[in-house]
């Protein structure tokens, strides 16, 4: 499982943080020092101890033996979220067919259309053209079902 895969599974699960470890494997939760150290500057391994490349995707690093690469979600708790976006992926489409698309729009037009809509987790917008497509889904990994490389693109993801 690549990173992008993992990162939304977990925030769909509503946890804080995900990580690949392995090549694919996909671990979630709230505190990644649960099970560490309370020091960990005396335990932390180099960048270089996470280098196996995901499976699915051979331009990301999915951790190592023993090593996971975590990242943050983006999830905020219910009482501080709002209507924010945020840019996952520049110069880049999502190949899943847009449940509506919008022309001549300008990126805070885009968001406020795709906040309006509880089901809008995702939008993509030209930064050439204004070009606005929504999408609604029920679970933010529908997401990374298909990424294509695209320029004067942009990705925002409902945080």
């Amino acid at each position: 499982m690549e990173n992008n895969r993992c990162l939304l599974y977990c925030k769909d699960r509503g946890n804080l943080y995900a990580g690949t470890e392995i090549y694919e494997t996909c671990f979630c939760g709230d505190d990644p020092y649960q099970y560490g150290p309370d020091d960990v500057s005396s335990v932390y391994k180099k960048d270089y101890d996470c280098n196996n490349i995901c499976i699915g995707y051979s331009g990301q690093i999915c951790g190592g033996y023993y090593r996971i690469s975590v990242y943050k979600t983006g999830l905020l708790p219910f009482e501080q979220s709002g209507n924010g976006y945020m840019l996952v992926s520049n110069n880049s489409i999502l190949t899943t067919p847009a449940n509506l698309i919008l022309t001549s729009m300008i990126m805070s037009e885009c968001a406020m259309y795709c906040s309006m809509t509880h089901s809008c987790k995702v939008y993509v917008v030209s930064t050439k053209t204004g070009l606005c497509s929504l999408y609604y889904m029920d679970s933010f990994e529908v997401a990374c079902n298909g990424v294509q490389d695209k320029a004067d693109f942009q990705v925002y993801l409902k945080i």
